[in-house]
This record gives C-alpha cells, structure tokens and sequence, in this order.
C-alpha cells in the first residue's frame, strides 16, 4: 500500500473537493433558455435571370360579304400580353368582272383602329386576269420588359412575370376595330346593278413576348443559413480539473 505525505493527501482531498462541486455544478446548471424567433425573411430574395423570346399567334380566319352601299364592321381581339406587333391580311377574288378579267375590277378597302385609336387604312384593286387582290396593315410597338426578377422562388417569380413592368396588357383582349368597304369597278348598268358586292378574308397574326425563367441562371442574394447554430455550452467541469493541475491524481 502506497503511503502518501501530508502535502500530498492534502492535493488529494482538494482534488477530491473540486471533482465533487463540479459534478454538483453539472448537476444543477441549466443552459440558458433561447427565444423561439420567427426566421428572418430579411434578404432571403432569389433574383431570377428572364429571356423574352418573341411567340407567334394566329387568330380564326375572318370570311365576311361587304355590300357596295354599307361598309362591314368587325373586331378582333388579342389574348395574348406583351404584343409588339400585329397584322391584318385581307384577301379576295373579284367575283363580277368583263372583258375576261381585264376591266370592272373591284377595289377594296380595309381600316383598321387599335384599341390605343390609331388607324390605318389601305385599298387595293383587283388583278387582272386573276381578279385576286390582298391588302396588308401592320401595327408595330415596342415593349422592353426587364431581364431579371426578385421573388422567395420559382413560383413567385412566375406570378411577378404576370404583373406590371414585366407584363403589358394595352393590347390585350381589347378590340380592334375592322371595316371593310368595296367600290365596284363595272361602269355597265345592268352588270353594275347585278354586282352587289365582294367576300373576302381576313387572316389576323400577331407576336408577343414571353418571359422565360433562367433557373440555371438563378443567384441567391439571402445571407441566412438553413443550419442550426451550435449550442455554445459544453461541460465545464473537466476544464477545471485540468486547470486546477489535479488531473494526475485522478
């Protein structure tokens, strides 16, 4: 059996001591209590790169008679946004002509006002021979939209594409005015009488812009961490012993 001096029965009653407070200090501490905050939502914004390809749109064909003594009305509407241009091809076959197509020849009319009420109107006379005739009017306007858009994800982000400045809907399902108006080519009386008028077609095509997430673009601009923080309390009890140098006698 190994005989401790006085000195050293005294380290060891000290270190005996300490080990005993500090189970006794475990025992009894309680780690401070955090507050259950709701997440920050501050800087947690995605910004979304968007392209803006152009579309293409075409509207059911518009097959119509116009009278020589009333013009015929009609619309047409555009369901798209973002419109930046739109077009009416009017076409038609003189179907009362002389001379085997060579005179009595037609001339049709087309006008036609935005919903903004700009008008435009263009008249054309039947071919000869072939008694065709088209006539073409063409609205143009441009739309920049922005190339970027901020929004907590992918589906925000859609829903902000809807909206004002990256949605235009000046033109969209908002009439456009159509009239269509004939003058009868044939001088002779009788086939002037007889000639009441012309069918024609119009054919309504339009392009648009649709913006397009680039998701493989996509930039985080949050500075928050999805990963808990660590608790900062540890147990203090085996850094005092060390410190207190009676380790070794444990």
């Amino acid at each position: 059996m190994i005989s401790l001096k006085r000195n050293d029965k005294i380290i060891v009653l000290i270190a005996v001591i300490v080990i005993v407070l500090a189970g006794i200090g475990v025992a009894l501490y309680t780690p401070p209590k955090t507050e259950n905050l709701p997440p920050s939502t501050t800087g947690s914004s995605q910004s979304f790169n968007v392209s803006w390809p152009v579309r293409n749109g075409t509207l059911d064909l518009i097959s119509g008679f116009v009278n020589k003594k009333t013009p015929t009305t009609t619309g047409a509407e555009i369901p798209q946004g973002n419109v930046i241009s739109v077009t009416f091809n009017m076409s038609w076959v003189d179907d009362h002509t002389t001379f085997f197509g060579r005179r009595g020849l037609d001339t049709l009319s087309l006008e036609v006002t935005t919903p903004d009420g700009d008008m435009l109107t263009v008249s054309n006379v039947s071919a000869p021979k072939t008694k065709e005739g088209s006539v073409t009017i063409v609205f143009n306007r441009e739309i920049i939209p922005p190339v970027t858009v901020k929004a907590d994800d992918t589906n925000s982000a859609q829903v902000q594409l809807t909206k004002k400045p990256y949605y235009d809907d000046s033109w969209t399902k908002k009439n456009f005015s159509v009239k269509v108006s004939v003058r009868i080519g044939e001088m002779r009386l009788i086939p002037r009488l007889l000639d009441k008028g012309n069918v024609f077609s119009l054919e309504v095509t339009y392009q648009y812009k649709q913006g397009v997430l680039n998701q493989d673009q996509m930039k985080s601009t949050g500075n928050g961490s999805d990963t808990p923080p660590q608790d900062p309390w540890e147990p203090p009890y085996m850094s005092m012993i060390i410190s207190t140098g009676c380790g070794r006698f444990v």
